[in-house]
């Protein structure tokens, strides 16, 4: 397996608020029907357009994926904490398919909301920005996975000296910057998304406010340099370049009229969730099976598109889907100046940024203020569970209860909490577990929540 993540997959809650692990999706009988066939016409038709290599990522993920949720691959034993009840189930374990599989991709998304309001974006005003540039150029991040990380640190650096400027001297800003290779009907749509701090702070630590009202010099600066980005690693030519520059409609263009204040945390972490969404929604999706002929349809509810609905065969549908996966180890989320993982470690030395920093990093500063007698025990003012320790993982529940608003999962006999009790990840040693001790135990548990 791709590692040790839980799969608490669902489709609903109970009557009496329990969650009901769910079977396999729409998405696995669609690759176990077809992608075979996929694979097989791949470089007759779609290796030109997407490139050989390609197919050897896609077959890993996909074959990681049809493991998800398979006990076979793997369980852990939930249990009881209670020692009168000792009711326990088995729970398999997650593909942890980022940006493939919209229920894994879920959990991811929701911890990446909560954990960029509490411990990165300060108690400041940001931008919402929306970064987009023309479809002549938009092949070329198509075709090359990793020029996104260059454009990152080309946009932010924009942003930095447009702060400068504004302020007339330098300030230390922050931004996290995440680069999405879709737009709706899973079409590809290079652009990027950045929740950034309306201003920075000057060497005295004073908080500079820089107020972003027109955006057309800015837009003309971000379509100069970035033509310049592809036409220095001689991608474009200079006729090309030239030729973008007299565009009238450059194709260019950047958005900031979203402003999230401070104290909105409900605004703040619902953006947040939404730059790091998968590209694929289950519920936009329908099927049509019929053989080879089988075609999906997925239907778009954004402004744009106002509900309609796009027909796609099963192996182009296919094609649009995979075309999305990233390369092993790719980092679309990017985080600049104070929120940089090596800036954010000195915070503590720079108490005017720690106190308007989320709950861990001013309990963190509180703490070394006031360090903590020995022989007594350290206890948050949020009780610790609000600011994790390093090194503390959030467990898959957390990932439920957002998901379902209730605290999962309790035991559904005495209705006290339940603990991870054993982690199983050899397909051989699952098999050993008698028939009795693990199917007979996960359908007792659903019929208990039904």
């Amino acid at each position: 397996m791709g590692g040790n993540v839980l799969s608490f997959k669902s489709q609903g809650i109970s009557p009496s608020g329990e969650y009901i692990p769910r079977g396999r999706t729409v998405l696995h009988t669609i690759l176990e029907k077809h992608f075979n066939s996929f694979v097989e016409s791949y470089d007759e038709k779609y290796a030109e357009e997407c490139g050989r290599y390609s197919l050897e990522r896609i077959i890993a993920v996909v074959e990681e994926y049809l493991k998800c949720g398979d006990y076979h691959e793997g369980v852990a034993r939930v249990k009881c904490t209670n020692p009168e009840c000792n009711h326990d189930f088995f729970v398999p374990f997650s593909c942890k398919q980022f940006l493939f599989y919209p229920s894994c991709s879920q959990k991811r998304t929701l911890l990446f909301g909560e954990y960029l309001v509490n411990e990165v974006l300060l108690k400041l005003p940001h931008k919402f920005f929306t970064f987009s540039i023309p479809k002549a150029l938009r092949i070329f991040l198509k075709n090359d996975k990793k020029l996104f990380s260059d454009l990152s640190k080309l946009i932010y650096a924009l942003i930095e000296d447009f702060y400068t400027e504004a302020a007339g001297r330098k300030i230390l800003s922050g931004g996290a910057l995440v680069y999405q290779s879709f737009g709706d009907m899973l079409r590809a749509n290079s652009h990027f998304h950045g929740i950034i701090l309306e201003g920075g702070f000057d060497n005295n630590g004073s908080f500079v406010f820089i107020q972003i009202h027109a955006l057309d010099k800015m837009t003309e600066c971000f379509r100069r340099r970035v033509i310049c980005f592809f036409l220095n690693r001689e991608l474009i030519t200079e006729d090309f370049a030239s030729n973008l520059l007299s565009w009238r409609n450059s194709g260019f263009s950047i958005d900031a009229k979203l402003r999230l204040y401070g104290s909105d945390e409900k605004s703040r972490e619902a953006l947040s969730q939404y730059i790091a969404r998968p590209p694929l929604s289950l519920k936009k999706m329908s099927i049509e099976d019929n053989g080879e002929a089988t075609v999906i349809s997925y239907t778009s509810n954004n402004d744009f598109f106002k509900g309609k609905t796009e027909t796609f065969p099963v192996t182009r549908f296919l094609l649009e889907l995979t075309q999305h996966i990233p390369l092993r180890g790719s980092q679309y989320i990017r985080r600049y100046g104070l929120y940089a993982s090596r800036t954010k470690g000195k915070w503590l030395k720079m108490p005017h940024v720690a106190l308007r920093g989320g709950r861990r990093s001013t309990w963190n500063l509180l703490s070394q203020s006031n360090p903590t007698p020995k022989n007594q025990p350290v206890l948050s003012p949020t009780r610790r569970a609000a600011a994790p320790g390093p090194g503390c993982r959030k467990v898959p529940t957390v990932g439920i209860a957002k998901v379902y608003e209730v605290d999962p999962p309790p035991c559904i006999r005495c209705g006290s909490p339940m603990r991870i009790l054993a982690v199983i990840t050899a397909s051989e040693e699952v098999r050993k577990i008698p028939v009795r001790g693990i199917w007979s135990k996960l359908v007792a548990h659903l019929r208990a929540s039904i």
